[in-house]
């Protein structure tokens, strides 16, 4: 078995007015056999709006529409 690397990240915003940052997103790597992919498809994730959520959170592609 050789040696494999996950990044595991959360995307926080904090919005004009409000005192703390909320969590907005969330995602992972998945498996690779270096951390040099993982952090590419960490990278590729975000900058392409791909990373998960769930009930309550706005959808990546409006993220930052709020601005």
């Amino acid at each position: 078995m050789s040696t494999e690397f996950r990044i595991s990240y959360v995307i926080e915003r904090r919005m004009p007015g409000e005192g703390d940052f909320a969590e907005i997103g969330f995602g992972s790597s998945g498996a690779w056999g270096d951390i040099d992919g993982a952090l590419y498809t960490v990278q590729s994730d975000i900058q392409n709006r791909q990373w998960e959520t769930t009930d309550g959170m706005p959808d990546p592609d409006e993220a930052e529409a709020t601005r």
